[in-house]
């Protein structure tokens, strides 16, 4: 599997989980542990294929993230995460807590799309 996927959680194991699960299975991973350390790496780095993004996040939620992002990179492509709320209507969503092999499925399948 190949991409870069920018993981964005202001909770430091839980991006850490995220980042060493899609590592192991071949993803390029930037992480950043706010919104606006996020846009600053999309500023940086160039090319992002995904944005993995908890929803309910300090200085901003996920949503207006997104659309920041997407104004740098467009056709990124969104996966929110949550363990609180059911964001399925924004676009593609995996609740929290998931298994490994559950988010690879899913950035597999968001990258596909």
């Amino acid at each position: 599997m190949t991409g870069t996927v920018l993981v964005v959680d202001d909770q430091d194991v839980v991006r850490d989980v995220i980042r060493l699960t899609l590592e192991g299975a071949g993803y390029t991973v930037l992480d950043a542990a706010s919104p606006n350390d996020a846009l600053a790496l999309v500023r940086d780095n160039g090319p992002i294929d995904l944005l993995v993004t908890d929803v309910v996040m300090p200085e901003m939620d996920a949503f207006e993230l997104a659309d920041r992002v997407a104004s740098e990179l467009p056709g990124v492509r969104v996966l929110y995460t949550s363990g609180y709320t059911d964001a399925g209507a924004e676009g593609p969503f995996i609740q929290k807590p998931f298994t490994p092999a559950e988010l690879v499925e899913k950035v597999s399948t968001v990258l596909a799309g």
